[in-house]
Formats: structure tokens, C-alpha cells, sequence
């Protein structure tokens, strides 16, 4: 069998992971259930717009689109994310093919096929999926537009990063590393200020027209999202944990022992060859995005998946570094082997949590049980949760549901046998996507049912005690998948005295 693999090329090997990875990955995306983002994008994508209230509108376009061919279902709406993300397996094989050789294209193909958060992402419809695939694209038009005198080359590198904006903010920052390139090699720095770079810029402004149309028409609500999720909307500050918890969460969702080659490789890279052309261009693509974050961890840690589309480049130089140390060195072939296996494990973990999560609790005392330790806990349980609230309308005859989080009201939306129209409680204008929708309203005959994750019975959000006279306890539940506690949920009656 291993005689057969090394004789086989390595283009059919990739094409082969490739389809295998995109049939199996087409199965398993329904047996999860959505996670709340992803409901939540699909709400979206059932009120089109330019943009929405703190991303692009590509991730709810897309949607859009898979549900027009599959409809309102799990396959609908994830569809397009497995494609997406197989490929960004093409492209990111292309990339390392074009700056090395299929070796390291098939090596670096297989080391993203293991990493817990690519693998994962490539099932769930997020604006990772399309944020990750035009990063790489954008990357891969680079590295031939600075080896080719056509101008065409720039237009559709803006076009690539505009796109990838139009999915997530991050995007943008690919722009940046373009700068930090050009600037970095000096027989590129000429370009920094030639017509060309200028083509890239109005071609990427031409691309994201969108969203400037929409936060024109909204009051740039834009800034007002990304100025909250920044952490930095009172004040900068200092906090090392913060920078701590970003670096060790990184560690775990890329898996620790390729994290830590990763961070060998860069190390050693920019120490023994920073005049190599290749090392600069991966490390400009890369050194950038997880610098920024890296210093906003500084005062707040944030999301993990964040960093990901920096990963493209950093898995390619990855693989370069240390097939170079195991041919010099085979004693760290075991080494190599071991990071790949522990990478695989956590993936495959991560894709069936029950036997792991089933065992922990039989060597944990019940009381001291927490699901919030299960990584899939926000893919499970959500039918058994609508199914208690689809009992308690049926019991109070509401017909008003609000939920106390865009999350939950997503999922109620897609999971209620109806598809309710849901709503969360008044909030000021750009919090959630919701304020810039139209708001329930109290008529005499109106049963609401609010329904939030518990809280204290004597705590009442101030704004229901205004509107509402009436709150009486109607359901208090844990939500359920396979027979273990996933959340803890309490639904209220309310209504006007």
C-alpha cells in the first residue's frame, strides 16, 4: 500500500483527499444540528440586504442561494460551505505547488485536512468558509501578479480581497499584508506606488460598494458593531492573561504539537532565509493578521477563528520547515508523526464528542457535571429545545415569541415547525441585526412567550416589567441530545394585566 501511495502521483493523491473529504463532509453535515451563527445567518439571508448589522453580506447571499436550491433545511443552508471549503483545499494545494513542489502541496493539503478548526469549519455554513477560500485565492493571484507584467493580475487580486471582505472585515487586512510585502522586498517596493497597486485599490473599492451603500442608508452601523466587538470601545488596556488566553486557544483549536511546529518553523524561517522570496511572501501573509490580534489580545482575548485565514500560508511554511529537518534529521519523523496523529484524534474528536463526553461523566459526580465542557455543546440540543417551546405555545396559545439572545431566537425560527417570525427584546438601534428589522407589538390580545437561558426568577429584564404586567413560569428545562444535559432554559408567559 505504501509503495503504491509513493508511485502515485501527487496531483491524483490530492484530487483523490479532495473528493473524499467533500462526499464525506456532504454526509455529516446533517447530522449536526445548526450552531446559533448559523441559524442566525440564515434569518439573514431570509431579509436580503446590501450588508447586515456587523458582517458583509456574502455568508447570508450564500445562503440564500443554497436554500433557493435545497430549501429551508441543514443541507440548504451548509451546502455551499462544504464546497467552499473543499475548494479551498484546491487553491491552498495550488499555492504550495506553484511557491514549491506537489509534495509539499500534498503535505500541506493533509495537514489542513487534520486541524480541528479548518476541519470542522469546513461543515458549518460560517463567513469562515468564504473569508478563508478568497484569502487564499487573493494570496495565490499575489504570488502571479508579482512574477507577471499584467495589469489584469491587480483588478482581479481587489476584486479576490474585496470579495473576502464582503464575507469578513478581516479580509481587509489581506491589503496590509500586501504593504508589508512589498515594502519587505525590496525589488518589489517599486510597485507600493505604481499604477498597478492603484488598479488593486479600486477594484477592491468597486467590490465592497455594497457596504458602503448600506451603512449610508443605516448610519454606519458598521462602526458601531466593530467598535464593541474590538474590545476597545472604553479604553486600551493592558491585561497579559488576555494575550495568554488568545495564544493557548490558538494552540488548541490548530492542535497543540502543529502549533508549536508552527511557531518553530516561523521562528527558524525569519532567523536562517528572510531574503528568501518564498519565506517573505508566506510570512507577509501570515505575520500580519495574527500581530494585530495579538496586540488587541493585549486588552481583550478574541475569537479563535479570527486568525484563520492567516493559516493558508502558515501551514504551507510549516510543512516547508520541517520536511527540511526530517530529511536531515529522521529521528524526527517521529516527532512529525506525532503532532499529525494528535491533530487527527482532536479532529475526530471534535466530529463525535458522545463516547468522550459519555465517559467523563461516568467518572464525574452528577452534581458537578458541566456540559459547557462538551466543544460541540452549540451544535446540540436545539430540537429538543423548540420541542419545549412548540409545548409551551401549544399549553398558552402565545402567539409572540421572544427569546433573550439572537441565537436563540434564530434557532427557534428555523426549528418551530411553523418558522415563526421571533424576536428579542427592544434594544438600542445596531445591537443586533434584529433592531434594524421591524419590532413585535402588544395588542390586548396578546400571549407572548419569552424564553431565556435561566435566571434567577427575582431578576426581570427591566424593559418586560415595563411593557408586560404579567410573568408566570411556564417551563424550566435542560435541553437534551442523546440523553445529556446541554443548556439550561427557562420559558415565561407573559402578557398584559
Amino acid at each position: 500500500m505504501l509503495a503504491y501511495l509513493r508511485q502515485t502521483s501527487p496531483v491524483r493523491l490530492a484530487l483523490f483527499l479532495i473528493l473524499g473529504l467533500t462526499l464525506y463532509r456532504l454526509w455529516f453535515m446533517t447530522r449536526m444540528e445548526l450552531v446559533p451563527d448559523e441559524a442566525y445567518y440564515w434569518l439573514w439571508a431570509k431579509h436580503p440586504a446590501w450588508s447586515y448589522r456587523d458582517k458583509g453580506p456574502g455568508v447570508a447571499w450564500v445562503i440564500w442561494l443554497g436554500t433557493k436550491l435545497f430549501g429551508d433545511t441543514v443541507v440548504g443552508i451548509r451546502f455551499f460551505a462544504v464546497v467552499l471549503s473543499s475548494g479551498t483545499g484546491v487553491l491552498l494545494f495550488l499555492l504550495a505547488r506553484r511557491l514549491y513542489d506537489d509534495r509539499v502541496a500534498l503535505w500541506s493539503l493533509l495537514v489542513a485536512s487534520v486541524i480541528p478548526m479548518l476541519a470542522v469549519g469546513s461543515i458549518l455554513m460560517t463567513i469562515d468558509s468564504l473569508s478563508v477560500l478568497f484569502w487564499a485565492w487573493a494570496a495565490l493571484i499575489f504570488w502571479k501578479a508579482i512574477h507577471r507584467d499584467k495589469l489584469a493580475d491587480w483588478f482581479w487580486l481587489g476584486l479576490a480581497i474585496g470579495a473576502g471582505f464582503l464575507a469578513k472585515f478581516t479580509n481587509g487586512v489581506q491589503l496590509g499584508c500586501i504593504a508589508f510585502f512589498l515594502l519587505w522586498s525590496k525589488e518589489h517596493r517599486p510597485l507600493l506606488f505604481s499604477r498597478k497597486v492603484w488598479v488593486m485599490g479600486a477594484a477592491f473599492a468597486v467590490s465592497i460598494l455594497p457596504i458602503l451603500i448600506w451603512n449610508i442608508q443605516t448610519g454606519w452601523v458598521h462602526y458601531l458593531a466593530l467598535h464593541t466587538r474590538s474590545g476597545v470601545d472604553k479604553s486600551f488596556q493592558v491585561h497579559p492573561l488576555e494575550l495568554l488566553t488568545f495564544l493557548g486557544g490558538q494552540f488548541g483549536v490548530i492542535s497543540p504539537l502543529i502549533a508549536a511546529g508552527m511557531v518553530t518553523a516561523m521562528v527558524a524561517l525569519l532567523w536562517k532565509r528572510p531574503e528568501d522570496l518564498r519565506v517573505r511572501f508566506l510570512m507577509s501573509q501570515f505575520l500580519p493578521l495574527y500581530g494585530l490580534f495579538a496586540f488587541f489580545s493585549l486588552n481583550k482575548a478574541g475569537q479563535l477563528n479570527w486568525t484563520s485565514p492567516a493559516l493558508v500560508t502558515g501551514i504551507i511554511f510549516t510543512v516547508v520547515y520541517w520536511r527540511e529537518v526530517v530529511a536531515a534529521r529522521p529521528a524526527w519523523r517521529r516527532g512529525v508523526g506525532a503532532a499529525f496523529a494528535v491533530a487527527l484524534l482532536m479532529t475526530v474528536v471534535m466530529h463525535d464528542t458522545d463516547p468522550l463526553m459519555n465517559a467523563a461523566r461516568r467518572v464525574t459526580d452528577a452534581r458537578h457535571w458541566q456540559p459547557l465542557h462538551d466543544p460541540l455543546r452549540r451544535a446540540q440540543g436545539w430540537k429538543d429545545f423548540a420541542a419545549h417551546v412548540q409545548a409551551a405555545r401549544e399549553k398558552t396559545h402565545a402567539n409572540l415569541l421572544i427569546a433573550d439572545n439572537y441565537g436563540d431566537a434564530s434557532l427557534l425560527a428555523f426549528y418551530l415547525p411553523d418558522r415563526p417570525t421571533t424576536y428579542l427584546l427592544p434594544q438600542p438601534y445596531g445591537a443586533t441585526q434584529f433592531t434594524l428589522w421591524p419590532g413585535y407589538e402588544v395588542k390586548p390580545d396578546t400571549q407572548a412567550l419569552f424564553v431565556a437561558e435561566a435566571f434567577p426568577i427575582q431578576w426581570v429584564p427591566p424593559v418586560m416589567k415595563k411593557t408586560f404586567g404579567e410573568m408566570e413560569l411556564v417551563d424550566d428545562f435542560w435541553s437534551q441530545y442523546h440523553g445529556r444535559p446541554m443548556t439550561h432554559f427557562q420559558i415565561y408567559r407573559v402578557g398584559l394585566k
